[in-house]
């Protein structure tokens, strides 16, 4: 078997495998092997494809990286989709107390000490398990 068969086979494997993960990664290995392969289909030596395919891959993998460390992070935007909504005050005591909202018991805390659970309540920020509420129309 030719040196590029194996390398173009291998890019096919990866892709593949890339198909059902999602990460990308094995998208940029396999395009690295299937320039390797390119560079053994139009001669070049073993250590040349190795280079070639080692470096597209450092290159891509390092581009990758950068590009997901640029991109937001969508589990503030899923915590942000929160804030402003309205919850129903169940318990209530000292600043703290549990709030139905989405269906389920949350544990809430007051915003600031003027926060007034006898009226209209919503989420002002979310700090892990525990949102954080405020009155309706108050800032």
């Amino acid at each position: 078997m030719q040196a590029y068969v194996g390398w173009w086979i291998l890019a096919a494997v990866l892709v593949g495998i890339e198909l059902t993960s999602g990460t990308f990664y094995l998208l940029v290995y396999g395009v690295a092997a299937t320039v390797a392969g390119m560079a053994a289909w139009l001669g070049a030596g073993m250590v040349v494809q190795l280079l070639t395919a080692g470096v597209i891959a450092a290159l891509g993998t390092l581009a990758l990286r950068h590009w997901k460390r640029s991109t937001g992070h969508p589990e503030s935007t899923v915590q942000d989709m929160d804030i402003g909504q309205a919850v129903q005050v169940e318990t209530w005591q000292n600043g703290r107390g549990q709030v139905k909202y989405r269906g389920a018991l949350w544990d809430a805390e007051a915003e600031s000490a003027g926060v007034d659970s006898t009226h209209p309540m919503i989420i002002r920020a979310v700090k892990g398990n525990t949102l954080v509420l405020g009155n309706l129309g108050e800032r």
